[in-house]
């Protein structure tokens, strides 16, 4: 019989593992069925993974949305067909830039940016991943996308291993591979990353993982299922930034079978997330004045 358990593990996926396998590793933990995460990981990254389970999974698609944070070195002098380490060397320069330069050159990022995302991503074309696509021999074209750079700090700069490590916030989408060439190529060289960590998902962030999976490896099963429980958050945990009403029994029981009902203290509110006696009822629109559900929560029983 499958659990009946409902939150978010803000997960910190190590490499060699991809954000797949990393969700069957719970799902067989804890014998769920309903699991998922918000925002692929390559095999190659670490990082903050959050793992939605049950009633959370409703979730993931609001804090997709999220603003992300990584720390990646990137090493000049070669570009790669993947754009990371695992992949095969199809350039290479003796233009090195200096540290100047790779301090200087961040300014130019930031801000709202056009971005054509790896050949060697999950993005899917007539149905297929790009990746393997690209695997298999084929040629990948993928269209340019807008994306946001916030922020981008140049950390350090190793002069003799030919590498500069950053670190930047970002919107969804960002793929950081294609901002580590793109760099290169403002300043005239080539670049793959040889190491990439994502360090925070909206609310979510490395500093305060409660669950590491590398550690589960030297756990017991009990232990395991006992240390996973233990790190499960609340479901509404991701929603401190949108809007919300408590309500009472009647209209929580309207929601729940559908009927709109108006709030107009919310009049001005987009998205809004409804809760009674605690428990998260529906996230939905305003529409002029009403109440529409995107998302009914199936957590109490009217």
């Amino acid at each position: 019989m499958k659990s009946k358990i409902n939150g978010w593990i803000n997960l910190y996926k190590p490499t060699g593992i991809s954000s797949a396998q990393a969700v069957a590793k719970i799902k067989h933990w804890l014998n769920l069925s309903k699991v998922g995460h918000a925002g692929t990981l390559d095999v190659e990254a670490e990082g903050v993974l959050p793992i939605a389970i049950g009633e959370a999974t409703k979730l993931v698609q609001y804090l997709m949305e999220a603003t992300k944070e990584y720390h990646f070195t990137m090493k000049f002098g070669a570009k790669t067909d993947s754009g990371d380490v695992s992949g095969k060397v199809v350039q290479v320069t003796s233009n090195i830039p200096t540290y100047d330069e790779c301090l200087s050159v961040t300014k130019k990022f930031i801000g709202e940016i056009v971005q054509v995302p790896p050949s060697y991503s999950a993005l899917k074309i007539n149905g297929i991943r790009a990746y393997n696509l690209a695997r298999s021999g084929h040629k990948v074209i993928l269209s340019p996308r807008k994306v946001k750079i916030f922020s981008l700090k140049l950390e350090s700069y190793d002069s003799i291993n030919l590498t500069a490590t950053y670190s930047t916030e970002c919107s969804k989408g960002t793929y950081i591979r294609t901002l580590s060439q793109d760099i290169a190529l403002c300043l005239q060289s080539l670049s793959f990353v040889v190491k990439l960590a994502r360090t925070r998902v909206g609310c979510f962030n490395y500093k305060h993982c409660s669950l590491y999976l590398n550690a589960l490896n030297s756990f017991s099963e009990a232990k395991t299922i006992a240390y996973l429980k233990d790190s499960i958050m609340d479901t509404k945990c991701v929603l401190s930034n949108i809007p919300s009403l408590s309500i009472d029994d009647v209209v929580a029981r309207k929601i729940y079978f559908g009927q709109l009902v108006q709030l107009p203290r919310l009049h001005n509110c987009s998205l809004v997330w409804l809760q009674y006696n605690n428990q998260l009822i529906a996230i939905g629109k305003m529409e002029d004045g009403y109440f529409r559900s995107s998302k009914v929560f199936n957590f109490i029983t009217l």
